[in-house]
C-alpha cells in the first residue's frame, strides 16, 4: 500500500503544482519563506519540473525495472532529469540573484539579460528534453509492443 502512495505522489505533486499555476490564484505570489523571498509560485513551478521526470522512473514499470539495456538507459536518463529539476532552482536563483526569478540590467553577470537568456534556454532544456524522452519512450514502447504480437 505505501509503495503504491509513493509511486503516485509524484504524479499528484504534477498534477496538483499544474492547476495551481493555471489557476493563477493570489496566493501564489505570497512568500512561503518570509526572509528569504521565496514566493508559492517559485516553489510549485520547482516541484513541478523535478515531479514529470520523477513520476515517469516511479510510475513506469519498464523504467523503474528496467528489463534491457534500452529500458536501463530511460532509467538513467529519467533519473539525471529529475536531478536537473531539483537542481533548477538553485541555478535559477544563482542567475537571478532573488527566489522570485526577477531579472534587470544589472551592471554584473547576475541578473543581467545574458543571465535572462541562460535562464530561459535552461528551464526550455529541463522540460522539453523530459518531454522529448517520454514521447520517443512511448514510441519506442509501441513499436516493441507490435513487434511482440506478430
Amino acid at each position: 500500500m505505501i509503495r503504491t502512495w509513493l509511486r503516485i505522489l509524484p504524479l499528484l505533486l504534477l498534477i496538483g503544482s499544474c492547476i495551481l499555476l493555471l489557476e493563477g490564484l493570489p496566493i501564489l505570489t505570497e512568500p512561503v519563506i518570509e526572509g528569504i523571498g521565496l514566493p508559492f509560485r517559485t516553489l510549485i513551478t520547482w516541484v513541478g519540473i523535478s515531479m514529470f521526470p520523477l513520476s515517469i522512473v516511479i510510475g513506469i514499470r519498464f523504467i523503474r525495472k528496467p528489463t534491457s539495456q534500452v529500458y536501463r538507459f530511460y532509467h538513467r536518463a529519467f533519473f539525471v532529469f529529475t536531478l536537473l529539476g531539483v537542481a533548477w532552482g538553485g541555478i535559477s536563483y544563482l542567475l537571478s540573484g532573488n527566489w522570485t526569478y526577477t531579472f534587470s540590467n544589472d551592471e554584473g553577470f547576475r541578473g543581467s539579460e545574458q543571465a535572462f537568456d541562460i535562464f530561459l534556454i535552461y528551464t526550455a532544456f529541463v522540460i522539453s528534453i523530459s518531454l522529448l524522452t517520454f514521447v520517443i519512450f512511448g514510441l519506442h514502447h509501441l513499436i516493441i509492443n507490435q513487434k511482440h504480437k506478430r
